[in-house]
């Protein structure tokens, strides 16, 4: 159980940062907002960007249509914009349901948070920022926890941050600690080609490009979660779930003929 002077941080965060946060329990109002904006905007745009204007495949949604909110989707990360290329591919049709069926996000406060208008944005879309550096008991990761538990779907990113060569990165604890706290099963996603759309350091999108998605099945981890020292527990889960990124990686390659990223860095 938390102590007094732990509910008072979090408490006094929580206020701090409130006009950033989604609402834990929104109202009808936040949720048709929400609704009009992701379903009646944001997706026919992005399937018309990504499918006509690019060229999109993807495998494995059948794993995923029949699974109810309360799960994480974890992939491999390329652009800032990744959340906003791949959700509305990914969970389609499913999002037709409603907002359960929409997606948290977990980006980086300082890159999406610079006025206003942006952190009006960020909420109506569940977006939960995390500062850099803050740790893992920050209140961000505390929200992400809460969300899930209270039958959200989260995307998060293992690896933490954007790969600069293409590379899947090394995973940090930090989902295997969300894990741990929520039960949550895992869908592991890996995707490749977003990153000639929005190469590192464009600042618009470019067209006519090869994207491929790649969906696993969900991954339970059941009996790993109260076995073993706390933060071993979340390194070996996060270690399996990068795995299971780099599986579907393979089964890519597989599929559709391609070679993995390599993206050559300017000097």
């Amino acid at each position: 159980m938390a102590n007094t002077e732990d509910i008072e941080k979090r408490v006094l965060n929580s206020n701090t940062h409130s006009d950033h946060f989604p609402p834990q329990y929104p109202s009808f109002g936040f949720k048709l907002a929400s609704y009009l904006l992701i379903i009646g905007f944001l997706t026919p745009m992005i399937q018309v960007f990504m499918k006509i204007f690019n060229r999109t495949r993807i495998a494995g949604k059948s794993n995923i249509e029949n699974l109810k909110p309360g799960w994480v989707l974890a992939s491999n990360h390329l652009t800032m914009l990744d959340d906003l290329f791949i959700e509305p591919l990914i969970l389609f049709p499913n999002s037709l349901r409603g907002y359960a069926y929409f997606s948290f996000h977990a980006p980086e406060k300082t890159n999406f948070y610079k006025n206003k208008w942006m952190s009006w944005f960020m909420r109506q879309v569940k977006s939960i920022p995390l500062e850099r550096g803050k740790g893992m008991n920050q209140e961000g990761m505390m929200r992400l926890s809460d969300a899930v538990k209270n039958g959200g779907i989260l995307h998060i990113y293992p690896e933490g941050t954007r790969s600069r060569t293409g590379k899947i990165g090394e995973p940090k604890p930090g989902i295997g600690k969300i894990i741990c706290e929520t039960s949550a099963p895992v869908v592991p996603v890996y995707y490749q080609g977003i990153e000639k759309i929005l190469p590192i350091g464009s600042k618009f999108p470019r067209l006519g490009k090869d994207v491929v998605i790649s969906i696993g099945k969900p991954i339970y981890f059941d009996t790993k979660i109260s076995s073993g020292k706390e933060i071993e527990r979340w390194k070996s889960i996060s270690k399996e779930i990068s795995e299971a990124i780099h599986k579907e990686r393979d089964n890519a390659v597989k599929k559709w003929s391609i070679k993995p990223i390599s993206i050559k860095r300017k000097k």
